[in-house]
């Protein structure tokens, strides 16, 4: 079922010609302003990300005024973290409800027969249909396992624990340890090792269908979550093995999303690959992994504008593309500078002040016209033949506004 939109719903793309906050100095947001968006950024994951299921809505087509399902399994973990996140702080049992509401639907996803018995059938939606992606599913797992840990239930945990040692016994790569293959076919149950649905080429490499994988950190929530510390000791390995293919830059050019040919680089995965990074670092203490991670937080730094925005689009070079303001590469860029602090680094501070000021200001009114809009963080995406407002801005947004008032109360 679909949020019917208003009439006036075209009037949100508006927002698309111009950024809301001008550059301030480096000071902390008043505590009062961080929470009333926290407040209403969760209401928005409560009341518009997630539909009647509990399933993360996907991307919502701003001139059709229509929601299409994309990646719903991670985007709906990551739903289920930003309420938990919110909840810490705000102490609403509504946001909890809702977090066990996705929590649900995320484990009826399970396999329970055949070839694919155990994984959770994560379809990617949009052009790649039904197949499954590695990390649709460990973006999504973080979620599940802080779902038991906040209610005690372990269902949640359990289901993601049993994918990820699915993953592990299947999509391996036997020739370059420290490489998972991406994409499952859940009709046949195949494992896709020489093409992509990113590649158009007779035979893809093996960094066009691999990669690390180690975006969620899913080898130590299943340490954690199942006790047993051989997984503690695959998350380090293959935090070392991750680290080692970094670019000077700070980035991971290998591997797709990034694009090594044109030097576009996604917003979002490598701070996913940095926080794993850090994950593994808080356990060890290996500094090759701390530096790592700096590495990114550094060359984050570079990317965003002074205002806090960053785009969807950024190039090694410095240039810009049109792709839209992008509220999830904003917040996870914070998340990962607020979790370096934390062990010290206060070089990044202007920066984390600038990200929560920008995604303060930069989110659609909650009485806005259209309903599917109400709370949403600025989160676009502009194709030649598409406006979309995305539903990933929200959790994100959370978890960082939460973080950065147990930060700076």
């Amino acid at each position: 079922m679909q949020i019917a939109p208003s009439r006036w719903s075209f009037l949100a793309s508006a927002i698309l010609l111009a950024t809301a906050t001008p550059a301030h100095a480096a000071a902390p947001v008043p505590a009062a302003e961080v929470r009333t968006a926290l407040a209403d950024t969760s209401r928005a994951i409560h009341m518009v990300v997630l539909d009647e299921k509990g399933r993360a809505r996907g991307d919502y087509h701003l001139t059709q005024g229509e929601w299409r399902e994309y990646e719903a399994a991670w985007h709906t973990g990551q739903a289920i973290l930003g309420l938990l996140a919110a909840h810490e702080v705000l102490v609403d049992p509504e946001l909890l409800t809702a977090a066990r509401r996705a929590g649900d639907w995320w484990i009826a996803q399970r396999i329970g027969s055949g070839r694919l018995a155990g994984l959770v059938n994560a379809a990617h939606g949009d052009r790649l249909g039904r197949l499954i992606n590695f990390t649709t599913i460990t973006n999504g797992t973080p979620g599940l396992f802080a779902l038991t840990r906040a209610t005690g239930d372990r269902r949640y945990g359990d289901v993601a624990a049993e994918s990820i040692r699915w993953l592990n016994a299947r999509t391996a790569v036997p020739s370059d340890p420290g490489l998972f293959y991406n994409i499952i076919d859940p009709d046949s149950g195949a494992i896709w090792r020489d093409r992509s649905p990113h590649h158009d080429v007779p035979r893809a490499s093996l960094t066009q269908v691999a990669r690390p994988n180690i975006e969620g950190s899913p080898f130590l929530d299943l340490c954690r979550h199942s006790g047993e510390r051989l997984w503690c000791d695959r998350h380090h390995d293959q935090a070392l093995r991750t680290a080692a293919r970094q670019h000077d830059s700070g980035f991971w050019m290998d591997f797709e999303p990034n694009e090594p040919d044109s030097g576009r680089v996604h917003p979002r995965f490598n701070s996913w690959n940095a926080e794993a990074m850090l994950t593994a670092y808080r356990e060890r203490r290996d500094p090759r992994l701390l530096a790592a991670a700096l590495r990114t937080a550094r060359a984050n730094v570079r990317l965003m504008q002074a205002d806090g925005a960053f785009h969807y689009d950024n190039n090694l070079d410095g240039r810009r593309g049109s792709g839209g303001v992008t509220a999830s590469a904003t917040a996870f860029a914070g998340l990962l500078w607020l979790d370096l602090r934390r062990l010290g680094h206060r070089e990044f501070d202007p920066q984390i002040h600038a990200a929560a000021r920008w995604l303060v200001a930069n989110r659609f009114r909650s009485d806005h016209p259209d309903p599917n809009l109400r709370g949403l963080p600025h989160e676009f995406r502009v194709r030649s033949d598409r406006v979309l407002v995305r539903d990933l801005g929200a959790p994100f947004t959370a978890r960082f506004l939460a973080a950065y008032l147990r930060e700076f109360p």
